[in-house]
């Protein structure tokens, strides 16, 4: 494993050095796996609970309730961690899955030797929880935009909403988004065919233009010129 190209591409790891991350790495009974787009990486609640860490391609989080419906609550690229909020409070009346979007690279990490530092890496632990509760944060917010963006009462209302927040953080009007059509409608919560009629009709009235996952903003949005 290339412990300089981990510290640079994972911000878990910030502010380590390469000495202490490969020592840390050894405790935390680190390892690398490569699931194939499809494959089912991990799901919560584990016996041996497990934190991944997105090292290459995107990963997708999926919650599924008790009559086995499915709904894609977050991609997430590289970089990202996955399985430490549901890990951490426990929650087992809740299936929280993890999906390889596409091919990708996964470090899967010992969640319990990360709370409880061992002698070894007690100079440098704390540094790396303070990066993962930032990290956590950034994802509550993230989970918080879609929240913003699902409660809109129509499809339209809903796309609008996505697509400004995705302005907003490209800081352009033109922008790409993260997901094809069918993970859009996911996460949306909308119909497929629904939302691709809808993009149509707001691409025809002027309010948008695309190209696949490539948008423009053609309209002026609340808090957005």
């Amino acid at each position: 494993m290339d412990v300089n190209a981990l510290r640079r591409s994972c911000p878990l790891f910030r502010g380590i050095s390469e000495e202490d991350l490969t020592a840390m790495l050894g405790c935390l009974s680190a390892r690398e796996i490569s699931p194939r787009r499809g494959d089912f990486i991990m799901r919560t609640p584990e016996v041996h609970p497990l934190m991944g860490v997105v090292l290459e391609g995107e990963v997708e989080m999926i919650s599924e309730d008790l009559f086995g419906k499915k709904s894609l609550l977050s991609v997430l690229p590289v970089g990202s961690l996955f399985g430490e909020s549901y890990t951490c409070v426990k929650a087992r009346r809740r299936t929280i899955a993890y999906q390889a979007r596409t091919h990708c690279r996964v470090l899967l990490l010992d969640y319990d030797r990360i709370l409880h530092a061992c002698k070894l890496v007690c100079r440098f632990h704390h540094r790396m929880i303070e990066n993962m509760v930032e990290l956590i944060a950034e994802k509550n917010l993230a989970l918080v935009e879609k929240l913003e963006v699902v409660s809109r009462s129509t499809i339209r209302e809903k796309l609008l909403t996505y697509l400004s927040r995705q302005a907003e953080a490209a800081g352009s009007r033109t922008f790409t988004i993260p997901m094809g059509r069918v993970a859009l409608a996911e996460y949306l919560c909308a119909d497929r065919s629904a939302m691709t009629r809808e993009l149509a009709h707001m691409k025809a009235e002027g309010l948008i233009d695309y190209d696949k996952r490539n948008f423009t903003l053609l309209y002026k949005s609340a808090g957005w010129c």
